[in-house]
């Protein structure tokens, strides 16, 4: 990904949003008495396409964002969102763009490692958190519903940044110019 000032902007603006959303709206909104938890998959999409910096600093960014907003651990979920979009962006450079089942499984698979993640830091910073069978059923239903949320979720970032992917543009260049037709 090429980040210019504009695509730095919509990158900014991709994670005001999903830190809105997921405050004001998929918070609230349960499934399987969980709520899901859109923000690990947006960063997974921008590890995706834009590499293990990108997510890097796009999870950073976003979860440090979430910490100052609920007055949370102060870098806890900011580390956690680092560790999912440098896992993400890894993911793309040494195997490549995933097809649609790999987007799935990483989409849940990632979000599963966030919630983990999030649990061993508040365990392991002593704040009183009661382990017991349901928080690992919530954490698996938020893996699920991130993996239903991946796909799309992937489209619309990609929709958004499209014009700083490298890939999109060789794709472009690849395409021959129709030859015009020689009568005679």
């Amino acid at each position: 990904m090429i980040v210019t000032p504009k695509i730095f902007a919509r990158l900014v603006a991709i994670a005001i949003l999903a830190v809105l959303l997921q405050l004001s709206f998929f918070s609230r909104v349960e499934l399987l008495h969980t709520s899901a938890d859109i923000l690990p998959v947006v960063v997974v999409s921008l590890g995706l396409l834009g590499g293990s910096l990108t997510g890097a600093v796009a999870g950073f960014s976003i979860g440090l964002l979430i910490d100052c907003l609920l007055l949370e651990t102060m870098g806890a979920f900011a580390l956690t969102m680092l560790s999912v979009g440098y896992v993400a962006g890894r993911y793309r450079e040494t195997l490549g763009r995933p097809t649609r089942a790999a987007l799935v499984l990483l989409g849940g698979a990632l979000t599963l490692l966030g919630a983990l993640v999030i649990a061993a830091i508040q365990i392991g910073t002593g704040i009183d958190a009661n382990v017991s069978f349901l928080v690992v059923r919530d954490a698996l239903v938020k893996s699920l519903l991130g993996a239903l949320l991946a796909i799309p979720v992937l489209l619309v970032v990609r929709l958004v940044v499209r014009s700083a992917l490298v890939d999109e543009r060789r794709a472009a260049r690849r395409t021959p110019a129709p030859r015009p037709v020689e009568s005679g």
